[in-house]
């Protein structure tokens, strides 16, 4: 703060209970914390709410409270536009950094997160919740780089978000980390499918199953990749191999139909 922004402290009190600065950089930080109080207050009364409290299983609480926190942290960061100089996240010290990222890593916060993750995915299948499990796998993989679950959820949820080549990048870093990992080879043979990468499915399927001839998702991977490629004889004898080996949803049962009928 200049030195003459002090030249006038005066505080005028009105007829209402605001407090008025003749200092207009004052006045701004004033208001501005003004504005907390009056935050603080809304957030509280629709947490006490009947309509927040019959709502309240349908509410992710844990975005609910960061959402309140973000709205909270942004007033500060218009408050501290005031300073003649600005610290934000990206300038504080490394040391400060990394002593963030090892309190959360002893205090287990990845595994925290994973366990989120893994709950969220299992859950729904919206874009709203596969956008949460991506930023809940990136705060466990901040706090602990090598940990392939969190690559792993993350490269599903990137799936379901249409994604493909990002989920590629999230499964390969599983691989990395575990070069024998099946289920990101077969998340890999996924991806490369949906996207129409027929001829890479079929080679990622093929190098599964050298690991595993048995492995009924990789048979049935070549025969939806097989079915995409409207090479349907050729589905149809994978179909068959995937079938004998486990239980066939109705959707799948009903591609295998459509198979059969344009052999």
């Amino acid at each position: 703060m200049k030195d003459n922004d002090w030249e006038d402290v005066d505080v005028n009190q009105r007829k209402t209970d605001r407090v008025y600065f003749e200092s207009s950089l004052l006045q701004n930080i004033s208001d501005s914390i003004d504005f907390l109080k009056d935050e603080a207050s809304v957030i509280l009364r629709d947490l006490d709410s009947t309509e927040f409290k019959q709502k309240i299983d349908e509410i992710d609480l844990e975005e609910f409270s960061e959402q309140a926190i973000n709205q909270i942290d942004d007033v500060f960061d218009e408050i501290s536009q005031f300073k003649d100089q600005v610290i934000n996240k990206d300038d504080l010290p490394e040391e400060i950094k990394e002593f963030s990222k090892n309190t959360k890593a002893y205090l287990n916060r990845d595994e925290v997160y994973i366990r989120k993750a893994r709950r969220k995915l299992e859950k729904e299948d919206s874009y709203r919740s596969n956008r949460r499990v991506v930023e809940l796998c990136d705060k466990a993989i901040d706090v602990y780089s090598p940990n392939p679950e969190a690559h792993y959820l993350k490269a599903r949820a990137l799936i379901n978000l249409k994604r493909y080549d990002d989920a590629i990048e999230e499964f390969i870093s599983v691989l990395a980390i575990h070069e024998d990992d099946i289920d990101a080879r077969l998340g890999i043979a996924e991806a490369n499918r949906l996207s129409g990468e027929f001829d890479d499915a079929i080679d990622v399927y093929d190098s599964v199953l050298k690991v595993d001839e048995a492995s009924a998702e990789a048979l049935l991977g070549k025969a939806l990749t097989y079915c995409g490629m409207e090479d349907y004889q050729k589905a149809d004898e994978f179909f068959i191999k995937a079938d004998a080996l486990m239980d066939l949803d109705g959707n799948t049962m009903d591609i295998w139909d459509m198979c059969k009928e344009k052999m």
